[in-house]
């Protein structure tokens, strides 16, 4: 058998029409991976667990010989997995959590079928580490602006329709998998976490961040879901110049309405669910700000299923007296934009940066 093919992540990137494989455990994927990477797991979760306990009360020469015969009536369909890649892309970059067992196996299983492939050094780990590194020491090129409005007037939908035209747009939202307010992870899987969003956040700046270009994204707290806004990007969002996005109440509820619709006919039950317990999230605050008949009002609302009828107080009695102190904090906007039209709203913008 040939040397084994070891790269770094950096290096990997010089690599053309290339894939990389994930051969930790799925629970371990889908908490965070490379983006782009697909999964295909040497051990599950449970043979993993077994292995472990294996190495720590006996030894490990018992534990690799447990692994051995764990793995070794799956390496057909593993080497199938492998080939149909290989039938795909030129490269194939193998990694597990530190560039061990787990990733040499599956490399080694490859190349004994006449697959070539190459081990990422340190693994996910060295991944993580030049992520850190780059977020840690990371100089923008370009400009951000940020764009400010009440709950629903349709930031997120002007970005997607801005990205259509061309322009630069970094979905914090999306790349956190939360749309940003007590009832945002509705209708969505787990928000992402700290690490993904993280990698995601880096993929976006290295494809949009320009010198003299503009980086256009929607007015966010710190928080996001279960992410942070690195502290270098948030402070660069402080200091972007910003642009007022307007809209009536009625077109908001609407939009609020259209984002969900899917959700509510699939499982209306389901929706009215996790609805009650958001408004159980903000329950205190709802109070405060509208009072006790208010809230007990929007559960009324909810159980009935009325709800535009809920949107509409829940933005007049929560949302906007929030956002109108924040927006209040803004000395300057360079404009602004009345949303209306969305489409129409977006390319007003694009042409005002052009």
């Amino acid at each position: 058998m040939r040397k084994e093919r070891l790269i770094t992540y950096q290096q990997s990137l010089n690599l053309e029409n290339s894939i990389y494989i994930d051969a930790r455990t799925k629970e371990e994927y889908q908490e965070a991976t490379i983006p782009g990477a697909v999964n295909i797991e040497l051990l599950d979760h449970q043979e993993r667990k077994i292995i472990g306990t294996i190495y720590k009360q006996q030894s490990p020469k018992k534990a690799k010989l447990k692994g051995v015969e764990l793995v070794s009536p799956k390496i057909p369909d593993l080497i199938a997995e492998v080939n149909q890649l290989a039938r795909e892309y030129d490269n194939i970059i193998i990694f597990c959590s530190r560039g061990g067992l787990r990733s040499k196996s599956l490399a080694e299983f490859s190349d004994l079928a006449g697959i070539e492939v190459y081990r990422l050094e340190n693994g996910y780990k060295g991944y993580r580490h030049y992520i850190i590194d780059k977020l840690d020491n990371y100089q923008f090129k370009g400009e951000i602006v940020v764009l400010h409005g009440n709950t629903g007037v349709g930031k997120t939908y002007i970005l997607k329709e801005m990205d259509k035209l061309g322009a630069n747009i970094i979905d914090l939202e999306g790349i956190a998998n939360h749309r940003g307010s007590a009832f945002g992870s509705i209708g969505l899987n787990e928000p992402y976490n700290q690490k993904y969003f993280e990698s995601l956040l880096w993929e976006e700046l290295k494809k949009k961040d320009q010198p003299d270009g503009y980086i256009f994204v929607e007015a966010e707290s710190r928080r996001v879901g279960h992410s942070v806004i690195p502290e270098f990007f948030y402070k660069k969002m402080k200091a972007g110049e910003d642009i007022l996005i307007t809209a009536s109440t009625k077109k908001r509820v609407e939009n609020i309405y259209l984002e969900y619709i899917k959700d509510i006919e699939s499982d209306q039950q389901k929706f009215i669910k996790r609805v009650l317990e958001s408004l159980t999230a903000i329950k205190k605050y709802l109070i405060k700000k509208a009072g006790k008949k208010a809230y007990y009002q929007l559960l009324e609302l909810a159980e009935s299923g009325k709800f535009r009828e809920l949107t509409r107080i829940l933005l007049e009695s929560y949302y906007d007296p929030m956002y109108e102190h924040s927006q209040n904090k803004i000395d300057f906007y360079k404009a602004e934009i009345e949303a209306e039209n969305i489409k129409k709203a977006a390319a007003e913008i694009v042409d005002l940066y052009q």
